[in-house]
């Protein structure tokens, strides 16, 4: 998917998305996403590698997933963390998977309210 794609799929959703390709290098960010990373460079994020951007714990765990997709393990991984004011933050990397092979990943990055998420 190019730009303007991305774009016109993410634009709308409520959450910040970053992608990355099969490298690990960031491709996309929606404005959400522009917007929570402008301390870090905002825009200027894409074409920077997605390790460059996290702790050397959080590099590991993307290596891990990068891997788990090259693997053939499609699962979602999902990360919740109660920020102890009634909301809560949530982290989803999904793999992209285009004619059948792994492209990248898709990271989603929100805030919910405690008492508006249960457990399905």
């Amino acid at each position: 998917m190019d730009q303007l794609e991305l774009g016109s799929l993410f634009s709308g959703l409520r959450a910040e998305v970053t992608v990355a390709d099969e490298a690990g290098r960031i491709v996309f960010l929606n404005d959400r996403a522009i917007a929570h990373y402008k301390d870090h460079g905002g825009k200027e994020l894409i074409g920077k590698s997605l390790y460059d951007c996290h702790r050397p714990s959080s590099q590991a765990k993307i290596q891990e997933f990068y891997a788990r997709y090259r693997a053939g393990d499609l699962s979602p991984i999902r990360y919740h963390k109660d920020r102890g004011n009634g909301t809560a933050q949530s982290i989803v990397y999904i793999p992209i998977i285009v004619a059948g092979h792994f492209r990248g990943i898709a990271e989603l990055m929100w805030v919910e309210r405690r008492d508006l998420s249960c457990d399905i």
